[in-house]
Order: structure tokens, then sequence, then C-alpha cells
């Protein structure tokens, strides 16, 4: 099997550009990734073996600039946090406000409180998925602000998805998140 993927990544490559390529390859549920590219273009990425990799190949468009990276590669000796989707809610669980804005905020508070309770920090997050109720260009714009005052120009993966509701009447955004996080000692 070892035999077969190696064939067919070398046959691959001389396919792509050195330069350019990012390929996925399976078989037999074995996941194998290959990422072939300079590293400034497609890595955004520390020196330390134990760092999420942020992969944005050069061969699909500049994800980054709309607040997220198209791949996040974990490291080993890490532990995952799932954390459920959080809304613009008081501790109580009502909405702070009817208005689009002021739920988002707060839901990017909460986020940071859940991510804290897990011993995780923003860093820490290499996807995400976000939710909008009816949402519409100008909707981008306060998401943007949350998402680069949360990780700046070190975006997690994201999916945005356009609903119609929410699990609450009112309830206009939700976020939830996967965080690694680095075994003790290991913190980056």
């Amino acid at each position: 099997m070892t035999k077969r993927i190696t064939s067919t990544v070398n046959s691959l490559v001389t396919k792509f550009s050195r330069r350019n390529a990012l390929l996925w390859l399976g078989g037999s549920g074995v996941a194998t990734t290959l990422a072939v590219g300079t590293q400034g273009q497609a890595l955004a990425k520390n020196n330390k073996d134990d760092d999420v990799t942020l992969i944005n190949p050069p061969t699909l468009y500049n994800a980054p600039q709309n607040g997220y990276s198209h791949i996040a590669i974990t490291p080993p000796n890490t532990r995952t946090v799932y954390i459920s989707g959080q809304f613009g809610s008081d501790l109580q669980g009502n909405l702070v406000s009817s208005e689009f804005e002021p739920q988002l905020v707060k839901a990017f508070q909460n986020l940071r409180f859940a991510l804290s309770a897990a011993g995780a920090q923003p860093e820490d997050v290499v996807k995400t998925t976000v939710l909008i109720v009816n949402h519409t260009q100008d909707k981008l714009i306060p998401l943007g602000r949350e998402i680069a005052a949360l990780w700046g120009f070190k975006v997690p993966a994201n999916t945005l998805i356009p609903v119609p509701r929410l699990a609450l009447d009112g309830m206009l955004f939700e976020i939830d998140a996967y965080a690694v996080i680095p075994e003790k000692g290991n913190r980056r």
C-alpha cells in the first residue's frame, strides 16, 4: 500500500508544479497529506514541531484575507477540545440584544470564556464554524473585526453557514470551535 501511495504521489507531483501542489491522498481509510510548495506562500507555521500548521496554498485563493485558513494540521502530543456553539447570551441564557452585532460580540466573548475554562488560548483554535441567520455581506464587517481581534493574522480554518434560523427565537449568530492544546510543558 505504501508503495502504491508513493507511486501515486510521484505521478501527481510530476503533473503539478513542485512550488504549488497540495495533494490529498487516501486509501483504505488512511489519509495522507502532502504539502508541496514554498513555506512562505503556503504555510503559516512557526519553526516548532509542536505548533499547529496552517496551510493556505497558492493554488487556492487567499483565505486569510477573509478571516480563515484553508487547512489546519494538528501536531502529535496534544489534546483536542470541542466547544459547542456559543451565542450572544448572558449567564441566564438570555439574548443580550435583538440586533446582530451585539450578539456577535457577546458570542465571541463567550467563546473566549469557554476556551479559558478548557485551559485553551485563542491561538489553540484550529477550526471554527459560524452560523449566521439571514446572512448578508454587511455582516462580514463586524465578523471580520472580531476575528482579527481574537486571532490577528493567524486565523483558524473556518466554515460560515447561512441559516434561516438558530435554536432560539431571535438568535442571529453562533460560533463553535475545535482547539488543540499542547501537552503540559509544550506550550508554544
